[in-house]
């Protein structure tokens, strides 16, 4: 539960769970890597040089998954599982021999049995070969968590820019030397610069009263799905924001009309071949206060006062969408 002080404390480490594709994975390498290498050493090399980067990243794996119908990969197939376990990667059994795509359809059941119950998750990371789980990614973009496809065959950044930000290449990371766990650089994504990081600065000086109606249920959305995180990436804060207001009104009009109350404030990020923008929240700023005010009281059923404004956004668990309700905490103005 919030508290008023330190509504929102910094996040020093993220927690990941991470999902590998490994039949998917072992069967691309297999039959499309050009230097002819055992799929089984060259896919250890990649899982260890993700949780190398993973630490550059400052991300703690909760939990690490391999997905693959062991028994049909060959020989190796207890070798590889027994690998995986001392690698700290739990292998978990699929029947591929009797559903081809078994692998794709249990990680997807198993991602969203995660977002219900691991609440404290703020990355899902998934290691495939050529499959791009963009629909499940996107679902996690909405949710609030970053998503991230290591795969061999993303998506060409600029044929699909709105989705690059989803992929990491795995052939950039497998030529990244092995001393990158040293390092304190994060890992990028397909659109991103990969050696290069920058630092938050500091909260706007000007603060002013957010007065349009509209911009402070923006402001109460932004709080909701996304207060919790350091810093917000601008793509799916947008999406978010078009989906719970209706589309009728423009959600970078109203982050700008944020920004300029000193609400929120951007931060530019160094990208390839595109840069990026990340949005803060200024917890400082007495309309955040009080909206986070607002939802504490709510919280612990003292809210009594629910006829002087309707318009508040409420958010139904249930369902996962937004509506009005007037048994909804009103905005604060």
């Amino acid at each position: 539960m919030r508290t008023l002080g330190n509504p929102h404390p910094t996040r020093t480490v993220q927690r990941a769970f991470m999902f590998v594709d490994y039949e998917n994975l072992f069967d691309y390498i297999k039959h499309h890597d050009v230097q002819q290498s055992n799929p089984e050493t060259k896919t250890g090399t990649l899982l260890s040089a993700i949780s190398r980067y993973m630490e550059g990243m400052r991300v703690s794996l909760a939990s690490s998954v391999a997905y693959a119908d062991f028994a049909t990969i060959g020989s190796v197939g207890q070798q590889i599982q027994q690998s995986l376990y001392l690698a700290g990667v739990e292998p978990r059994f699929v029947p591929a021999s009797l559903q081809s795509n078994a692998s794709e359809i249990q990680i997807c059941v198993d991602v969203m049995n995660t977002l219900q119950v691991q609440k404290d998750i703020t990355v899902i990371i998934l290691v495939t070969g050529d499959r791009l789980y963009l629909p499940l990614m996107k679902y996690c973009q909405q949710s609030g968590l970053r998503g991230v496809v290591i795969t061999f065959q993303s998506p060409d950044p600029t044929q699909s820019a709105e989705h690059s930000e989803l992929f990491i290449d795995a052939n950039t990371l497998l030529e990244q030397p092995s001393h990158a766990s040293h390092s304190s650089e994060p890992v990028r994504s397909a659109s991103e610069q990969p050696h290069r990081t920058v630092e938050s600065g500091p909260p706007p000086e000007k603060i002013t009263e957010v007065a349009n109606e509209t911009s402070l249920l923006a402001l109460e959305v932004i709080d909701r799905f996304f207060g919790q995180y350091e810093e917000v990436y601008l793509t799916p804060l947008l999406r978010k924001l078009s989906e719970a207001l209706g589309g009728d009104d423009d959600p970078k009009a109203l982050v700008g009309d944020l920004s300029e109350a000193g609400a929120v404030w951007l931060e530019k990020r160094r990208g390839y071949p595109y840069d990026y923008t990340v949005l803060l929240i200024n917890h400082d700023h007495p309309n955040v206060l009080a909206i986070q005010s607002a939802a504490q009281e709510y919280n612990d059923g003292e809210y009594v006062d629910f006829d002087d404004d309707q318009n508040s956004l409420y958010y139904n668990r249930d369902l996962g969408n937004i509506r009005e309700d007037s048994s909804n905490p009103p905005i604060v103005r």
